[in-house]
């Protein structure tokens, strides 16, 4: 090594590996090109690939492969450390970041001279209506595109061989909560895909498909778009078949149902929703400003009251040049500049040179919809729809796409999909939750009499009836917060043995039966407690059967 490379190196840290991080990383290896034995630039994420937001609706609908929607970091970036693992805690007063353990039972900490926070914000459930965070699901990831695609070609196997008309129709009605952007993308993919799916079935016919978008305003993507586009848009899908519930929202969820907020109960197996986002955990208790959960910073990116952080992308709050109250979209086309700016002001900051101000106002806004159609708004005034806005929304996001390879891949992708059918084929890789939390509407049937025996139910909060036989509502005993029910099927390996209908709203905690033997077996006094329950409640059905006999 040469003498001039000898000492300790600067290191410059990026948290976060999405639109912001990337390219703040990619900018920062051109500009310190020359200097890296002096400077270390590093990025931490918790996945070792980056993905393409904009084209996740299309892995669900089936227009790309799984892999085109992302790329990997190592390839986009080849002159940064990076180091692929959790964060778990931001120490700005020591200048530290400690990342989860891998593998071992320690962490690893990383000392940074400067820093680029860009981790974005998380789906947030917290403040939705009861029953959403259970049984809606989300959309953000790749982790959620994969889970919606698996789960579409899941019912719609299952419904292909369900022998009740209603029960069928139930299983393939679909309900997206959130006309936005996502909203509106998901829902018209969802119905695209399906539709063609479902031609390959013989036993399910195009009217057993229902879906249905559930948007709080007058009209969708409202935010983004001109009243024109959205109209153009509504009239699309409604043409499609597609059923919009405008000026309403999401209500609750149940296992079996959606339920709006004018009391509409619209039964169906599957609820998606496209949530609004939070502050990231990682952010509680430091020392920064926020606005609307987005850390403060000033024209040049820098956080407020710090000279060595930096923000970017959906996690910070950057004041717009036009007013000091407004403050910048969180989009993809707002973080890819933000980070030039962090990465020449970070450059600037080692030189003496003076920050530069990140002034951006916005190309226009683009959404896909199905089947050769989408919506273009640019610059404000130009408006487009129909076929040429789909080339064009194709061709600007194939563009911006980065790495060659992945163009050519995704390019090639597009190519055969418009010349051969789809093939659904699930990747099922998660790995089933043993422990699950439910929510259950007043009313509702959480199993019946003759069901397998699949699950351990503790009560939380609501309570339930026990009925011999649900056509008659006799109530055999009700069950209470603390109470649980299910273990006799479990203990005895038969069918259920009554019906659980639940009196109120109620939440529940769900026990899987493998989980279930592997708790008893291990721990002889709980299974001693169950036992013991069992033959409680067998003793008691007897002496209910004694007196119908006496009288």
């Amino acid at each position: 090594m040469s003498s001039h490379c000898l000492g300790k190196k600067k290191k410059i840290v990026i948290l976060g590996g999405g639109f912001g991080g990337i390219y703040t990383a990619k900018h920062l290896e051109k500009l310190f090109s020359k200097e890296l034995c002096h400077f270390e630039i590093i990025l931490v994420n918790k996945y070792n690939y980056f993905t393409y937001q904009p084209m996740l609706a299309e892995v669900i609908g089936g227009s790309l492969g799984i892999y085109d929607s992302i790329s990997s970091i190592r390839s986009l970036l080849k002159k940064t450390t990076i180091y692929i693992r959790s964060i778990s805690k931001i120490d700005v007063e020591n200048k530290k970041i400690t990342l989860s353990p891998n593998f071992e039972h320690t962490d690893l900490t990383i000392e940074y001279d400067a820093l680029v926070i860009a981790i974005g914000t998380v789906t947030d459930f917290n403040n939705c209506p009861s029953g959403i965070k259970e049984h809606s699901l989300g959309f953000k990831s790749l982790q959620d595109a994969i889970q919606i695609k698996n789960r579409i070609i899941d019912i719609i196997e299952t419904a292909a061989t369900e022998e009740s008309p209603k029960r069928r129709k139930e299983l393939l009605t679909f309900v997206v909560g959130g006309g936005g952007f996502s909203g509106t993308e998901i829902v018209a993919e969802i119905n695209d895909f399906c539709r063609k799916m479902i031609k390959r079935y013989t036993s399910i016919s195009q009217e057993d498909l229902r879906v249905v978008l559930v948007h709080k305003n007058e009209h969708l993507m409202d935010k983004e778009l001109s009243p024109s586009l959205s109209k153009y848009t509504e009239k699309l899908l409604r043409k499609r078949g597609i059923e919009l519930r405008l000026n309403q929202s999401l209500e609750s969820a149940t296992p079996f149902s959606a339920i709006l907020n004018n009391k509409e109960i619209i039964p169906t197996r599957t609820v998606i929703s496209t949530v609004p986002s939070n502050k990231n955990p990682l952010l509680e208790g430091l020392p920064f400003t926020f606005l609307y959960n987005r850390i403060m910073t000033n024209e040049t990116l820098q956080v407020q009251g710090f000279t060595d952080i930096w923000a970017v992308g959906d996690v910070a709050a950057i004041p717009s040049p036009k007013s000091k109250r407004i403050i910048n979209p969180p989009t993809a086309q707002f973080a890819v500049r933000e980070a030039k700016v962090v990465a020449k002001n970070i450059y600037n900051s080692y030189k003496n040179i003076p920050p530069i101000s990140f002034s951006f106002k916005g190309l226009g806004s683009m959404a896909s919809l199905g089947y050769h159609n989408a919506v273009v708004q640019l610059f404000g005034h130009i408006k487009l729809s129909g076929f040429f806005a789909w080339l064009l929304w194709r061709a600007v996001y194939l563009f911006k796409l980065p790495g060659a390879s992945r163009k050519t891949n995704v390019f090639l992708t597009w190519t055969l999909k418009l010349l051969l059918p789809q093939e659904p084929v699930q990747l099922k890789a998660e790995k089933v939750r043993g422990i699950e939390h439910l929510h259950f509407n007043k009313g509702e049937i959480i199993f019946n009499k003759g069901d397998i025996g699949d699950y351990l139910y503790i009560i939380t909060k609501g309570s339930v009836a026990v009925l011999k036989d649900p056509n008659s509502q006799e109530s055999i005993a009700t069950l209470g917060p603390g109470d649980y029910f299910g273990e006799m099927a479990l203990l005895s390996h038969t069918r259920r043995n009554a019906t659980i209908q639940c009196l109120e709203q109620c939440d529940i905690v769900s026990l899987r039966t493998e989980d279930f033997h592997v708790l008893i077996d291990h721990l002889p006094i709980l299974k001693k407690e169950l036992e013991g329950t069992k033959q409680k409640r067998i003793n008691d059905n007897v002496r209910q059967l004694e007196k119908r006999f006496k009288k």
